[in-house]
């Protein structure tokens, strides 16, 4: 009797063990996507923001950068048929239509609605992390539905930064990069470190994109019913 117990006990343990691991394995999962979310959603804003797309020289002597909707450092003429002088700040340009291309406004739009949906994204599985909207990742089609949401941000970022360089022939990038600055040529410019953010930020929403769907295959055991709960 007492061997067909230990038996059973054993195989009692074996059945339990599987469902543990594979909380353990939610956990881990959650808590990287929740982590990369996060850090996606901060970069994307930190170099959208930051006009250090592009660099390049001003009058041959300052640096000027340049983002879709701001710059560094810029020229003023105070009066007419007098030398232009330098004006050492960022900022925006004055409203949406002063910016000096089409083809930056546009990726200006895009960007922002891909910022936008990122950080929702980013918020609502720290809320869930936080316990405030715990349900949120208790179900396969929420976290297919935030998954497929960072990807569309990643492609809406992506489409902003493919769409920049087809504004490179304006007037203001000229002045900085030289005539040679045209559509994907920027001539004397060279591409500056906020581009890297952006890119960086583009690579981890893909990969909580993936996140999403290896979170959306383990389904957390009746006793672990918070994937975030170890």
């Amino acid at each position: 009797m007492s061997q067909a117990g230990s038996r059973v006990a054993s195989a009692k343990r074996r059945d339990e063990c599987p469902p543990a691991s594979g909380s353990r394995i939610m956990t881990g999962l959650c808590i990287f996507w929740v982590t990369l979310s996060t850090l996606a959603s901060i970069l994307a804003c930190t170099g959208f923001y930051l006009p250090y797309w592009i660099q390049g020289k001003l009058l041959g002597k300052a640096d000027a950068y340049f983002s879709s909707f701001r710059r560094c450092n810029y020229p003023r003429i105070r009066a007419p048929h007098t030398t232009p002088e330098i004006v050492y700040e960022c900022a925006r340009y004055s409203s949406f239509w002063d910016i000096p291309s089409p083809w930056w406004q546009a990726s200006t739009v895009a960007i922002s609605f891909g910022l936008a949906i990122a950080v929702i994204g980013a918020l609502t599985l720290l809320a869930a992390a936080s316990s405030f909207l715990p349900q949120v990742l208790k179900k396969r089609k929420h976290t297919r539905l935030l998954g497929s949401l960072q990807l569309l941000a990643a492609a809406m970022i992506c489409g902003g930064l493919v769409m920049y360089p087809f504004g490179w022939d304006n007037r203001e990038v000229r002045e900085s990069c030289g005539k040679g600055a045209n559509v994907y040529n920027l001539g004397k410019c060279s591409v500056s470190w906020s581009s890297y953010l952006l890119v960086g930020a583009v690579a981890l929403l893909m990969l909580c994109f993936g996140l999403s769907f290896c979170a959306a295959r383990h389904k957390p055991s009746p006793g672990h019913e918070d994937p975030l709960r170890i």
